[in-house]
């Protein structure tokens, strides 16, 4: 292998040099480098839970001892922007429905479990999305809190599920295959198919 690379070197001079300056380069590059790359850093939180307002300055929504939240529209606190995410770019339907008051009001529930609403929009917040695809950007930890974070869940089906309303309607389910009309395609056109399925956490 050296071999080859050196008679290529000797053959081409301005290769040499070439070569030398892009080593040169990256040996700069890792020796001025003021902190080691590491694969795996751990990502600031954009709702991060521990983050505290000055005592005595909690906002009115939020009863939480030092817990640091966004204003509501009515108390008007002053939030710091580096502590409240821009979500203007954010295409999933989280972002869409998450506003400051939703999330004054929402900030000091927990479940029964603990789960909270910061764990239920953190995977929206860090992950923008395409966009001309729109995802969920939320996720529940368990049965309640569908209930508990209903302000926020509710109009986030909605909009997934093609008007579908929580609050006022009911999800009809029907097994029975014999009902199934014009299930046949053409093989001449149709290779393969597929199906998925989806189950609620109970029931």
């Amino acid at each position: 292998m050296a071999g080859p690379f050196s008679r290529l070197l000797s053959a081409r001079p301005g290769l040499r040099l070439l070569a030398l300056a892009g080593a040169g380069s990256l040996a700069a590059g890792f020796l001025l480098r003021p902190e080691p790359v590491r694969a795996a850093s751990e990502r600031r939180r954009l709702y991060p839970p521990s983050q505290t307002w000055p005592t005595g300055q909690l906002p009115g929504n939020c009863t939480r001892s030092r817990r640091l939240c966004p204003p509501s529209m009515v108390t008007g606190y002053p939030l710091p922007s580096a502590e409240y995410p821009d979500l203007r770019k954010h295409n999933n339907c989280m972002a869409s429905h998450l506003t400051p008051a939703v999330y004054a009001r929402l900030c000091d529930k927990t479940t029964p479990t603990g789960w909270t609403l910061d764990q239920c929009i953190q995977t929206g917040v860090d992950n923008p999305g395409h966009p001309f695809i729109k995802t969920v950007g939320m996720v529940a930890g368990d049965e309640e809190t569908y209930e508990v974070f209903a302000d926020l869940f509710d109009p986030v089906i909605q909009e997934r599920h093609n008007g579908y309303d929580p609050r006022t309607m009911k999800h009809t389910t029907d097994l029975d295959a014999s009902k199934i009309r014009s299930g046949y395609f053409d093989e001449r056109y149709v290779l393969s198919s597929r199906v998925r399925t989806g189950r609620s956490i109970r029931g």
